[in-house]
């Protein structure tokens, strides 16, 4: 596994675990300055220049999470708006890990997976993906079935396909 960890320490930026309600809107976060550019995700939180944070929800996955937020930082440093960043630092993931059954895992926590993934499930469409994308975070799955279009059977195969960090924790 490429590790994220050592380079992104080499880099002078330290990783703190963050209580999961502080930073449920992103899961990763950061306030970075890579050759003299600050690079910020969630301004809002006010992290200290030179941190990422993480949820503590995803400790075990944090090597997968720090690589995606390394390669995403890189994008940004070299100019790549966030959203395409972000887009990149996915592709990079999927190279680099495909395969790999902890990072599939990862995956499929839902508010974590991809549009595209959610559109892979029977039952779902790109109205409903939207939906549920656009109502993250959830803090547990059961919050789903509180959705407009999802019944007790759509429901039931969402939960077979997805799982929810906050109910690991619950």
């Amino acid at each position: 596994m490429n590790d994220a960890r050592r380079e992104i320490e080499r880099m002078g930026i330290r990783v703190v675990f963050k209580n999961h309600e502080l930073v449920k809107e992103c899961v990763a976060c950061y306030n970075v300055v890579v050759d003299g550019k600050a690079i910020i995700a969630a301004s809002w939180l006010n992290i200290p220049t030179g941190e990422i944070w993480l949820s503590e929800y995803y400790q075990e996955f944090s090597d997968y999470i720090l690589f995606h937020e390394l390669q995403e930082i890189k994008y940004r440093a070299s100019g790549h708006d966030p959203e395409t960043a972000h887009l990149l630092a996915l592709e990079d993931e999927c190279k680099e890990f495909a395969g790999d059954p902890k990072w599939e895992k990862l995956r499929r926590d839902i508010n974590v997976c991809s549009f595209d993934m959610l559109l892979s499930v029977p039952g779902i469409g790109g109205v409903l993906a939207h939906r549920i994308v656009e109502n993250r975070p959830y803090s547990s799955l059961r919050e789903i079935g509180r959705l407009r279009g999802i019944g007790p059977r759509r429901y039931a195969t969402i939960s077979r396909t997805f799982w929810c960090a906050g109910d690991r924790v619950s």
